[in-house]
């Protein structure tokens, strides 16, 4: 079961939550009623590519609302 990974992290000094230091620790997501593929700004085409292929086999037969 694949989910969408959130965009915030812990730091371990403070224990705050902020937005992630890179794209690339998030999973693509869709709306499918719309037709839409949300990516993130992925650093590398290589990256891209492998989260896409991660999401694709992964969430076969999951459909969970985001």
């Amino acid at each position: 079961m694949v989910q969408h990974s959130s965009s915030t992290v812990k730091t371990a000094a403070n224990g705050s939550s902020g937005p992630s230091e890179s794209a690339d620790d998030d999973l693509p997501s869709v709306m499918t009623c719309a037709n839409y593929l949300k990516l993130p700004s992925y650093s590398t085409k290589e990256i891209m590519y492998k989260k896409l292929l991660y999401a694709i086999s992964e969430g076969q037969g999951s459909f969970d609302l985001s």
